[in-house]
């Protein structure tokens, strides 16, 4: 019974994941690229385009809720594993265009931004509108 039990435990510590490739979850608010390259394997390049369109699609979601644009959808999801399983999918001609997509749309966001900023309303200089 005692070599069944010991036999069991064996094999189960076997079977686990080593601690460098367990599941790891991204802190909140974390600003640096995640997951840290030393616990992802990127030797195909497939992996490393998938590794930096999840980083680059972060960044942009980020900087979209920021600037509080009102994106939805998972394009604007600010989830990195989401990013990365879709980039290992897709071609890297996609994975591209997907990010010029987004820049094209944060660009349009920022224009509108600055756009409503120049009105009379959102001047910071209370002096610099009329009051009739």
């Amino acid at each position: 019974m005692k070599i069944l039990l010991a036999f069991c435990l064996l094999a189960a510590g076997a079977l686990a994941p080593p601690p460098a490739m367990a599941q790891i979850h991204p802190p909140s608010g974390a600003e640096q690229s995640w997951p840290l390259p030393r616990f992802y394997q990127r030797e195909h390049p497939q992996h490393r385009l998938a590794y930096w369109y999840a980083n680059e699609s972060m960044g942009q979601a980020r900087e979209a809720r920021d600037m509080l644009c009102g994106f939805t959808g998972q394009h604007w999801a600010l989830d990195w594993e989401l990013h990365y399983r879709w980039g290992l999918r897709a071609t890297p001609r996609r994975v591209y265009q997907r990010v010029e997509e987004r820049d094209q749309h944060l660009a349009t966001c920022r224009s509108r931004k600055l756009r409503d900023y120049r009105r009379d309303e959102y001047r910071r200089d209370p002096g610099s509108h009329s009051d009739a």
